[in-house]
């Protein structure tokens, strides 16, 4: 209920900062973190506008289901077909978007990574690839030492050198020279894609080769031919789309947070990139791959750390005033503006005011065992998970909370039903929690177990600025159509509440301090104060706070919060300057589609990796030891055990997560309980006809769920849509109890410029896809 992009967002926030609160980070734990995009581009966020589809010849449905989770904006996949786009969909079942689609990809199960490699090898054979491109926007021309694997860095030339200055062998001068940092305009240097130099180091003389080399050994691994017996494609199927993705015109995907919920998910999307990155489908109208979509006014980011003492204005002077010593350092260490807010997103992570969710279930929510079982099912690790989890909690890689938390506090969340194996979580941290608290609109299964239970205002019971997305550039007012229904409260009145209580008790108690987490004095004596502004924005009157917000916002055209409201919705001006969605890196014209990553290669900034450019030799450790230095195709573990059938699933049709899940209208347009989907030859193996109840089981559990018989399912998969209730199962057993969720150590990468945690990436992820299950008839009394 608190997921807004105005006022109401801020109550958890702000409470947070004032109370020095954190807040649990929980997108990585959804698997909404995209491990693969952030450890190529460096970042999360970034989608063109949908209508920019029309702009494209080709469009690729990859792992995804638009008809479900993009209702509002499919039709533009249609109308870009209708163009004349070639529409693609890989997925193993038949899904609702596939039918739609020219040609169906039907690739097996977790095997992305191989499909997307071997059409990187016929791209490479048949010289499809852009030179142009791959030598100005990503590492490939980067030169690489051969005795240790490692990028051939400044440090490795020179006394004093740095360790993110990188080279390149300029085929114009004839020498080793170092690539541009600040900017992506190579400047009259021709840098060579292939080839193998001696360079002389600080340590003698050292044979180096090209990134682009190495990529070319790699791809000797992935020819259709070898890969076929793993994705199931026939070769001609693999090399016909390599050759229309290769000499399309413009190539663009549609967004997806499906892939990172694979255990070797990473490996997927760093190679999908690779292709797209390959033939220059990156950053021009009608050609991008777009990654997860946010785009938002920025006016309510500084409300939440302002100081409450001076009004809104001073304070954000004193704000500004503060960050610009280490704004200026980093400008002038070539940070761009991008960066220079991801540096600060980072910083904010490091200080503990925002916890990866996973690693508080791991310490101290029972998930210890249940997350290390890698060590059970991933025959490529070197060393027992928890080895790699110390050695990242000791380099500072990763940060992992000390203390269990004694009060928890779930603003319109509802862990007890998202989280994969939320019944240990239950069972170990329910107990050792003095409170739990819940602000929701309607009883979740984190509710129902709560001490208290807060009545949030619905949708339309509050004005507020929703949150917005890239596919469409429209910030749009929510506004009060109705009073809130009995007792409920927005979210702003409801944290402004909670913190004028807190100060009236402190003040009743003689308690005006506390010392935080950092040694800090602050105040609980005027924690309603602070909150409110000196009383400027009080539960009473949101919108005073979203005219403010708006005042000091600088993506909609100056639009004030009363022409919003009246108007309900404005296009965005630009991507504003927020820590999140500036990352979009693109420009918003009149009557044109916004174009995620132009900057990049239309203007040639930097990308915010540790080389400048889209990376995709990454020689950080655990990388190497890994052997995913660069992308390659993993088998995905047995998680759950030695069963044959693999789960998969997906965002639901019929409702916003769990939000609608047990609305009785909406039950009747499904079958009004729990579903699950399965092939019609596994069905008939095991005696089950459509409807029947069955029992789903592997090693860590079981569940009784409805089947829905179904020849678009590929054999040997079950798919189970998300967010049923916990209480909608028999004996309260949910799918989510199969689901250990074990973790993969290559995401505990860190210290590595770009790959370092931060909001909504780049902290380990909990995954669900490919779990093995087994299921049969289940005995109906």
């Amino acid at each position: 209920s608190s997921s807004s992009n105005g006022c109401h967002a801020l109550g958890v926030t702000r409470t947070g900062y004032l109370l020095d609160t954190p807040i649990l980070e929980n997108t990585t734990e959804m698997g909404d973190h995209a491990p693969g995009v952030t450890t190529t581009t460096g970042k999360l966020i970034f989608t063109s506008s949908m209508d920019d589809l029309c702009n494209s010849d080709l469009v690729l449905i990859w792992g995804g289901n638009p008809n479900y989770t993009h209702i509002p904006n499919a039709h533009f996949i249609y109308e870009a077909r209708y163009k004349g786009a070639y529409l693609v969909t890989i997925a193993p079942d038949f899904n609702p978007s596939s039918c739609h689609a020219d040609e169906w990809m039907n690739v097996n199960i977790g095997t992305d990574a191989a499909l997307a490699l071997a059409m990187c090898k016929v791209v490479v054979d048949e010289q499809l690839y852009k030179p142009a491109f791959m030598v100005e926007q990503t590492d490939m021309p980067f030169l690489v030492r051969l005795d240790n694997r490692k990028f051939l860095r400044e440090q490795d030339m020179e006394g004093d050198g740095k360790d993110d200055r990188f080279y390149v062998y300029d085929t114009v001068a004839n020498k080793v020279v170092q690539a541009p940092r600040s900017t992506l305009d190579l400047d009259g240097i021709q840098p060579a894609l292939e080839g193998e130099y001696e360079v002389e180091t600080l340590g003698g003389k050292v044979r180096c080769t090209t990134v682009f080399a190495r990529v070319r050994e790699l791809l000797e691994n992935y020819t259709p031919e070898q890969t076929e017996s793993i994705t199931g494609i026939h070769p001609q199927n693999v090399r016909d789309l390599a050759r229309r993705i290769g000499k399309a015109r413009a190539c663009s995907n549609i967004t997806q947070s499906n892939l990172g919920k694979f255990y070797h998910g990473m490996s997927a999307e760093r190679a999908m990139l690779m292709l797209f990155a390959m033939t220059g489908h990156i950053g021009r109208n009608g050609a991008n791959y777009n990654s997860i979509p946010v785009l938002s006014i920025s006016g309510a980011d500084p409300f939440t750390v302002a100081s409450g003492r001076y009004p809104p204005k001073v304070a954000f002077g004193l704000l500004t005033a503060e960050m610009a010593p280490e704004i200026i350092r980093l400008k002038l260490d070539g940070y761009t503006p991008e960066m220079i807010m991801t540096h600060f997103a980072r910083e904010d992570f490091k200080r503990g005011n925002l916890i990866a969710s996973a690693l508080l279930y791991y310490e101290h929510g029972g998930l210890k065992e249940t997350y290390s079982k890698s060590d059970e099912w991933d025959p490529y690790l070197k060393r027992e998970f928890r080895e790699y989890m110390e050695e990242a909690v000791a380099n500072g890689w990763q940060f992992i909370p000390e203390k269990p938390p004694r009060i928890l506090f779930a603003a319109g969340g509802n862990i007890f039903r998202r989280a994969r194996s939320y019944h240990k979580i239950m069972e170990h941290m329910l107990p050792g929690l003095d409170l739990l608290v819940t602000t929701d609109f309607r009883m979740s299964n984190t509710a129902l177990h709560s001490d208290y239970v807060l009545p949030a205002a619905g949708y339309y019971e509050r004005d507020d600025i929703a949150w917005g997305h890239g596919t469409a550039p429209y910030s749009t007012a929510a506004t009060e159509a109705v009073r809130p229904v009995g007792d409920s409260k927005t979210d702003w009145a409801i944290h402004c509440l909670i913190v004028k209580k807190i100060q009236e008790r402190a003040i009743a108690r003689g308690i005006g301090t506390f010392i935080d987490r950092h040694g800090g004095e602050r105040r609980l004596d005027r924690v309603y104060d602070d909150f409110t502004f000196g009383g400027r924005y009080t539960e009473d009157n949101p919108e005073d706070l979203l005219t403010d917000i708006l005042e000091i916002n600088d993506n909609l055209d100056g639009m004030s919060w009363q022409e919003l409201k009246a108007a309900g919705h404005k296009r965005f001006s630009g991507v504003g300057t927020g820590a999140v969605h500036i990352s979009n890196a693109g420009d918003i014209e009149p009557d044109e589609p916004l174009v995620a990553n132009s900057w990049h290669v239309q203007k040639k900034m930097p990308w915010p990796t540790l080389t400048r450019r889209m990376q995709f030799y990454i020689d950080h450790p655990l990388h190497i030891e890994l052997e995913e230095i660069l992308p390659v195709y993993k088998e995905e573990p047995h998680i759950g055990g030695d069963y044959p059938l693999r789960l998969t699933g997906g965002h639901n049709r019929w409702s916003i997560h769990a939000a609608q899940r047990d609305q009785k209208p909406l039950l009747h347009l499904q079958r009004g309980e729990p579903l699950m989907y399965v092939n019609d030859q596994d069905a008939r193996a095991r005696g089950v006809v459509d409807g029947s109840k069955v029992r789903v089981f592997n090693d860590l559990a079981d569940c009784e769920i409805h089947a829905m018989v179904t020849p678009l399912v590929k054999p040997g998969q079950v798919v189970i849509y998300h967010a049923w209730e916990q209480f909608q199962f028999k004996d309260g057993k949910a799918p989510q109890h199969l689901t250990p969720s074990p973790l993969n150590p290559i995401q505990l990468s860190g210290g590595y410029f770009h790959l370092q945690p931060r909001a909504l990436s780049q902290s380990p992820g909990c995954t669900d896809r490919g779990t093995r299950v087994d299921f049969e008839r289940a005995n109906v009394a």
